[in-house]
């Protein structure tokens, strides 16, 4: 029998009213394995204490205090907590619509983790102390019923993802030159091609829900990405796969269509022109190396 991650819609776990923002905080301690799941908002997590395994993406990496991890909506991820052991850490869920079209360079910036930016960091105790002072401040201003509530919260994450930006990347090697009429459109594209990648979705599909012309939007997004639009939906895609492939039990052809691939032999060659093997050929490596 297949066994499918959990998909966690983070608005049933919060009621949130309509002058909320859509964003929570929690500081949760884990004692045992958290099963394989998913989002529909983006999550930033910070490790205050203890040690276990995360596997995102399919990759497994060392959980301790200091490690923040960055997953985009849809990113998948389980934790593993040894017997006897716990592990406590911030959890803060939010949707990347919050930033304005003022922070999009930020938002591109992040829609870059687990393709060309790591999905993780493990931080020294100075960074670790200075990240948990601002996600302290953020956990209180969550609580909080005081007055400007929302706007302390969405300025306080911001310094959040821009510490993390500024500690490990150097910016002028990843900033997009953009000028202020495109900032908003690339976001977008990106944010939409991000959560929408396993369903059907065409350059056309794309234009008309930006409001773009099909070959204009072409041009932009293979100046400003670096790959057409195409390329692109494809590496998202095999990226999803590969996670199915070393997490679940799911079939290789069921898994081509839980990724967006209505048909199996694209998928195939698809995938082998990227990872350069078969994903059966890819799930059999993964557990000889497990072995």
């Amino acid at each position: 029998m297949s066994v499918f991650p959990i998909y966690q819609d983070a608005l049933t776990y919060n009621m949130f009213g309509k002058d909320d923002l859509p964003f929570y905080i929690l500081m949760s301690r884990l004692w045992r394995k958290y099963p394989l799941h998913y989002h529909n908002f983006a999550e930033l997590s910070l490790v205050i204490e203890g040690s276990a395994e995360e596997i995102l993406n399919g990759r497994p990496h060392a959980l301790r205090r200091g490690t923040v991890s960055l997953l985009l909506p849809h990113h998948m991820h389980e934790i593993r907590v040894e017997p006897g052991t716990a592990i406590t850490k911030y959890c803060c869920m939010f949707d990347l619509n919050i930033l304005s079209p003022d922070e999009d360079h930020i938002g591109t910036y992040l829609l870059k983790t687990g393709s060309e930016l790591p999905s993780y960091y493990d931080l020294s105790e100075v960074q670790t102390q200075q990240l948990s002072k601002i996600m302290d401040d953020l956990f209180l201003e969550y609580h909080s019923k005081g007055f400007g509530k929302n706007t302390v919260i969405r300025h306080k994450l911001l310094e959040a993802l821009v510490f993390l930006i500024r500690t490990y990347q150097d910016l002028r090697d990843t900033k997009i030159p953009l000028n202020d009429e495109r900032k908003r459109g690339v976001f977008d594209m990106l944010q939409f091609i991000h959560i929408h990648c396993c369903e059907p979705l065409t350059l056309t599909m794309l234009s008309e829900h930006l409001g773009w012309n099909a070959s204009y939007l072409s041009h932009i997004f293979k100046r400003h990405v670096g790959k057409s639009f195409i390329e692109y939906l494809h590496e998202l895609r095999v990226g999803r796969a590969v996670s199915y492939l070393v997490s679940t039990q799911l079939s290789v052809s069921e898994i081509a269509l839980e990724v967006g691939f209505d048909n199996f032999r694209t998928f195939s060659r698809v995938f082998k022109d990227l990872k350069g093997t078969t994903p059966k050929e890819f799930r059999s490596h993964y557990r000889q190396g497990l072995n």
